[in-house]
């Protein structure tokens, strides 16, 4: 109930302070008592009375001792009331009416105002219209070219999301896409896969692809020719091989079929048979090797390395604890083929 009015309102049990919805004077609640001071909602008819009741009964009560002792609060000089007088249900938007501001207007701005090329302050119709779309982003520097640009005249670009084809018909070499699985030749229009192999089994499929050949340890392939881009063999072939790329074997056996690649390796723990011929740009042995070998570049054998047979190369070199238990024929073309028999 409030002690000026005499107005009741219902306000949550915790409250502590409110304003009466009728007079609106300040009101604070304090241990079910309510204290009604001159102070409303629009700040005026500021006063020096406290005025409390009960929140129960809605007796007055005695002030509270604070408000005896305290001294007296001065008042601060008061301007000429408006013409208009105000009520205090007005609220403090009759307020700010009063003082000549509406409530939605913002306060007035103290920046310099603007000037244009003339010397002359702008109005707002001189003003130029604003847009709601971003401003335009400005053209990087020629030194300051972005990472995407270098990749692309680094030729990065190309090799990270393209990769080389070749046609097996007409051998026309193209860029396709990283994750084709097959593709068309441009120029011949000849169809190919592009997809890599994996036989962990017998079998006795042909190979054809421009992708690469993982034979497992537990693998065996027989059939008539491989071609692919890498070969990887832990197990057992039997084909003549062409790859683009390397031919690595680390498997013990016999290999029966000619291998032709660019890069031919033997690697340590392997003990390889070679029933024909191996060809290639360059070799590199690591463990031991059984049959007849031709390089165009050079061959290297390792401290582990052993061959047994006869090696046609440009160049060869051993190191300290490799093995060569054959003829070394040192040649000084680029093409290695032994020349065929007469009659042949």
């Amino acid at each position: 109930m409030c002690p000026s009015c005499g107005a009741a309102q219902y306000e949550p049990r915790l409250v502590v302070y409110t304003f009466c919805k009728k007079c609106g004077v300040h009101l604070t609640v304090h241990k079910r008592r309510v204290t009604a001071s001159s102070v409303t909602r629009s700040g005026a008819g500021m006063a020096d009375a406290w005025t409390t009741v009960d929140a129960w009964t809605g007796a007055e009560a005695a002030k509270p001792e604070a408000l005896k002792t305290a001294p007296p609060v001065s008042k601060p000089e008061e301007k000429p009331a408006p013409a208009e007088t105000l009520s205090p249900a007005d609220g403090f938007g009759a307020f700010l009416q009063s003082q000549g501001q509406s409530p939605e207007s913002p306060p007035p701005s103290t920046a310099p105002a603007e000037i244009n090329a003339s010397g002359e302050p702008m109005t707002a119709s001189m003003r130029r219209p604003q847009s709601n779309s971003p401003p335009p982003t400005p053209a990087p520097a020629p030194h300051t070219a972005s990472s995407l640009q270098k990749m692309k005249e680094q030729g990065m670009y190309r090799n990270q999301y393209f990769k080389d084809a070749e046609c097996f018909d007409c051998g026309h070499k193209f860029k396709t896409g990283r994750s084709a699985k097959s593709a068309n030749c441009p120029a011949c229009g000849a169809y190919f896969s592009l997809e890599d192999v994996e036989i962990n089994m017998t079998s006795t499929q042909v190979v054809k692809t421009r992708g690469d050949v993982l034979i497992r340890k537990r693998g065996r392939l027989s059939t008539s020719s491989v071609h692919c881009r890498d070969l990887e063999c832990h197990g057992i072939i039997e084909a003549n091989v062409t790859c683009s790329g390397d031919a690595t074997f680390r498997t013990t056996g016999s290999i029966i079929g000619e291998i032709r690649c660019n890069r031919f390796v033997v690697e340590k723990g392997a003990d390889v048979a070679f029933l024909n011929a191996v060809h290639a740009t360059d070799v590199e042995i690591q463990a031991r090797v059984t049959g007849t070998i031709y390089s165009t570049g050079l061959v290297l054998i390792n401290s582990n390395g052993s061959v047994n047979g006869d090696v046609t190369a440009r160049s060869v070199s051993i190191e300290p604890g490799g093995e060569l238990n054959g003829a070394m024929n040192i040649v000084r073309g680029k093409s290695t083929t032994p020349a065929p028999a007469p009659g042949a």
